[in-house]
């Protein structure tokens, strides 16, 4: 039902926001709704000349609410890039999406 719904790990927001034209970021940033294992944790980025950049390593504050952060690790040029994200919650439960930005 909608409980079981609501307890799954969800994206909550993220930095570069879904849709948002930015300066070239210099770190992903995804705040999610239960703290995901890092572990299992993936974030690529995709854009500009098209070719998939796994961001690694992750790194996650200390408070409960803190972002799962990826470094770029390289400028971004102009142009329309998306962020894939993948990661397990504590029930096994697999979750995945995408977040599209432009870098102006």
């Amino acid at each position: 039902g909608d409980a079981a719904a609501r307890r799954h790990l969800k994206l909550l927001k993220s930095e570069p926001a879904a849709n948002a034209t930015v300066a070239a970021p210099t770190t992903v940033k995804l705040w999610f709704s239960q703290r995901p294992e890092l572990a299992v944790t993936r974030v690529t980025l995709t854009g500009g000349t098209g070719a998939e950049r796994v961001l690694a390593p992750l790194a996650r504050g200390a408070a409960g609410d803190a972002p799962v952060e990826a470094p770029v690790g390289i400028a971004l040029a102009k142009g329309a890039y998306t962020i894939a994200w993948r990661t397990m919650a504590k029930d096994g439960h697999v979750l995945n999406g995408t977040v599209p930005f432009t870098v102006r």
